[in-house]
């Protein structure tokens, strides 16, 4: 009887050892794969001092995705509030140009948050979309001002940074495995 029960010790003993054993092989820390794959997460960002600044204490490529998202919503809702407030006092082509611009500025923002809901749902197809979506929005308004040569109060150095940061946000995207 006891070399029964010292044979079932032995097999679920031999068992969880393999199985741990195993684990371990297959499998590098975790830890220090995200660390590595954080110092190289900016690598391939066309602006990648602007990637770092703006990803700062991301955890992974996922979450440094959302912060970069994150900051170019609140960098369009303030270009959107800019060209409110300064196509409130136009008149004309201006006027309609400014009006294009804040349209423009609220399909980025929409597109963006569906970015963010494409992230969470891990659909990558669909994120690329959505972040190329929002650089085609900006070129949108740089193109009505572009046709008058004017730069209304900054708004097109805005986009360009707009521009910077949604081209780091799809080489972000690129690093996300879902």
């Amino acid at each position: 009887m006891a070399s029964k029960h010292y044979f079932i010790f032995s097999l679920v003993f031999l068992t969880t050892a393999t199985f741990l054993l195993a684990g371990k092989c297959s499998a590098q820390d975790p830890v220090s794969m995200t660390s590595a794959a954080l110092s190289s997460l900016c690598s391939d960002a066309d602006f990648s001092q602007l990637c770092e600044e703006i990803t700062k204490g991301a955890s992974d490529p996922k979450s440094a995705t959302q912060m970069a998202i994150r900051a170019l919503i609140l960098r369009a809702s303030n270009a959107k509030a800019l060209a409110v407030k300064l196509g409130s006092n136009a008149t004309g082509l201006r006027k309609s140009n400014f009006d294009i611009c804040v349209e423009v500025y609220d399909d980025a923002v929409e597109n963006l948050q569906t970015s963010l809901a494409n992230i969470q749902s891990g659909d990558k197809g669909a994120l690329k979309s959505n972040l190329s979506a929002v650089l085609s929005d900006i070129v949108t308004c740089d193109d009505a001002f572009a046709e008058s040569a004017d730069d209304p109060q900054g708004l097109g150095q805005t986009n360009k940074v707009m521009s910077k940061l949604g081209s780091n946000c799809l080489a972000l995207a690129d690093e996300v495995h879902f």
